[in-house]
């Protein structure tokens, strides 16, 4: 009976070794290049990426050049804006000079022009301080991504950390930064929760001529109660099934779920997987996550696909499965070979604390619309 249990814990043991090199067995891109009939979309958080000026009733004081905290009035807005030893000392020794800001732009660019040799055609970005360091992005470093639409609706963060979208695509309509309705259980909670992030909704014009829109959200991170990321779920689920089962949208971004939240809470299953798929659950079945915090990987960057771009739908384009994957490439990027790496100020080195997500999707063939409708 000994043996038998030694046996059984040493085949788990093999299994479980084995589950962690399929984990990271996948080193290189790839996916065959993306066809003329093919979409591309990434989601990534970029990871504090703010210019080097100050914006007005922002506590964006870390992401300041040195030269401009030896001002009094800034050195007493770091010492009065932030609650904690470590942040002071963050906010007033960071050089967040020009320089910095360009090589990490640089590395950036790296790792979002290995896709498809010059970029996804959708960018759903988190964590970006306002429209204008993407435009200095865009124009410094993604001249031949040719992005034509740069999307950013400054929201109540007080960080100064919003969600944006770049694209070769036009957009329809005009972009919305949608609020979510928080239902706080006490003061403090909604004192905190009015300032969180709302879901940037933008409507793009695809090649073939058809709306397709994309909802850019950064749910409150794990620091928060987890009834925080419960409303924000459901406030995406309905946002989503109010455009319709007929209609083409992608929600994304950084959702802040942990792999053991949702073993609990079931928030993408149970909530977000009610109308619609979830990436991880559908695809990149090899991929471990986006996100590893102490040695544990989580998907805490999803997409969700509405009913209209799954196999069975009515969109004039689908989602492809066999596409989803972890953008996990770049030597700019890689702690250790396998965890992402995040910007190290003092060696200008490293990108971003999450990998990218990215999906493709197909355009289907007019016989398959016709007997669709």
């Amino acid at each position: 009976m000994k043996n038998l249990l030694r046996n059984l814990l040493l085949a788990a043991l093999v299994l479980s070794l084995s589950a962690c090199a399929i984990s990271f067995k996948k080193k290189h891109w790839s996916l065959p290049p993306k066809a003329d009939d093919e979409i591309s979309v990434m989601t990534f958080n970029v990871e504090n990426l703010f210019d080097t000026t100050h914006d007005v009733d922002r506590n964006d004081y870390t992401y300041l050049p040195l030269s401009e905290k030896q001002k009094p009035e800034v050195r007493q807005a770091c010492e009065k804006n932030n609650n904690s030893a470590y942040r002071r000392s963050e906010c007033l020794s960071t050089d967040w000079s020009e320089e910095q800001l360009s090589k990490k732009l640089k590395n950036l660019t790296e790792v979002v022009l290995k896709v498809d040799g010059n970029g996804p055609d959708v960018l759903m970005l988190i964590e970006v301080e306002n429209e204008n360091v993407l435009k200095i992005w865009n124009k410094n470093h993604l001249q031949s991504a040719n992005y034509q639409s740069v999307v950013l609706l400054e929201g109540p963060d007080k960080r100064g950390i919003d969600v944006g979208l770049m694209s070769r695509f036009p957009v329809v309509g005009k972009p919305v930064l949608h609020k979510i309705p928080w239902k706080p259980e006490n003061d403090e909670d909604k004192k905190w929760m009015e300032q969180s992030r709302g879901v940037l909704e933008v409507t793009l014009k695809a090649p073939n001529g058809d709306p397709i829109t994309f909802l850019v959200a950064h749910f409150p991170s794990q620091a928060n109660p987890t009834y925080w990321r419960k409303q924000a779920s459901e406030f995406v689920a309905k946002l989503m099934k109010e455009k319709g089962a007929d209609k083409m949208v992608l929600a994304g971004g950084d959702l802040n779920i942990t792999h053991e939240e949702e073993e609990k809470q079931r928030y993408f299953r149970d909530i977000l997987g009610k109308n619609g798929a979830v990436s991880h659950f559908v695809g990149c079945k090899e991929c471990p996550g986006t996100h590893n915090y102490r040695r544990s990987w989580s998907f805490l960057d999803a997409q969700i696909y509405s009913p209209a771009l799954l196999a069975e739908g009515s969109g004039s384009y689908q989602m492809l499965p066999q596409t989803i994957d972890v953008i996990r490439y770049s030597d700019v990027h890689l702690r250790k070979g396998k965890y992402p790496k995040r910007w190290d100020y003092d060696k200008m080195e490293g990108v971003a604390d999450h990998f990218p997500l990215y999906v493709r999707l197909k355009q289907r063939d007019a016989a398959q619309n016709l007997k669709k409708k």
